[in-house]
């Protein structure tokens, strides 16, 4: 997915039913949070040496963890970091969570789960693990402050709906840097820590404007935007 700037917001019009408007009115308030991102091959020494940690342990019998970390996981070599089963990311989480795991990490690296299960090369349904940078105050460069509106929209490149977002001054300002300093990086996208989208930066986007994309139906769509003006 690439992040696209856009001149012109499309305003979309449409008469929802009763049962959608109250849907939307009563879905909760999200967080939004923009964060860069450590490719895998900026961690790959850390990942390695926390999976060895990990099958090094006595009271990880084999039955539970045959191969450390890399039994639960499907690298990828994309921006994601992997691709894991759903029913298998509570043990992750745990793995993850370990003082002798975290220690080989970076201290500004928090792992983050997709917003929603994705479709791996294999045509697989999994979750995707990402690995964001969370700057030294613990706030985001860019987050539900700087938003001034969400709206839903069709995206003329695939006609899939999309949420597109426009920012106060300080938001288009920060932005612009933001993505000035990540030009060929990958940006996450999140709500509550759950990663909405992950696109590579193609440019410096200016003007505070910007979509975000995720396979989303125009339902899911519609409660994005709603909880992300809710939540500003």
């Amino acid at each position: 997915m690439k992040l696209l700037p856009f001149v012109l917001i499309l305003v979309l019009t449409a008469c929802g039913s009763e049962t959608g408007n109250a849907r939307l009115k009563n879905v909760k308030p999200g967080n939004v949070q923009f964060f860069e991102t450590y490719p895998f091959n900026e961690i790959l020494d850390s990942w390695s040496a926390a999976c060895t940690w990990v099958s090094a342990q006595d009271s990880l019998t084999p039955q539970e963890d045959p191969n450390g970390l890399a039994a639960f996981v499907q690298i990828s070599p994309e921006n994601m970091l992997a691709y894991v089963a759903e029913k298998d990311m509570p043990r992750v989480d745990s793995l993850l969570a370990l003082p002798g795991v975290k220690n080989n990490f970076p201290k500004n690296l928090k792992f983050m789960w997709s917003y929603s299960s994705e479709e791996t090369p294999n045509r697989k349904a999994m979750f995707v693990l990402y690995a964001v940078k969370v700057p030294d105050s613990g706030k985001a460069i860019v987050d539900g402050r700087h938003i001034q509106h969400a709206e839903t929209a069709i995206a003329d490149y695939n006609q899939m709906p999309v949420v597109r977002i426009s920012m106060n001054d300080q938001g288009a300002h920060d932005w612009e840097v933001m993505t000035r300093k990540n030009i060929g990086l990958a940006i996450a996208i999140t709500i509550d820590n759950r990663v909405l989208s992950c696109p590579v930066v193609n440019g410096a986007i200016a003007g505070g404007e910007t979509e975000i994309s995720g396979n989303f139906s125009k339902a899911e769509a519609e409660e994005l935007a709603a909880r992300i003006n809710f939540g500003k």
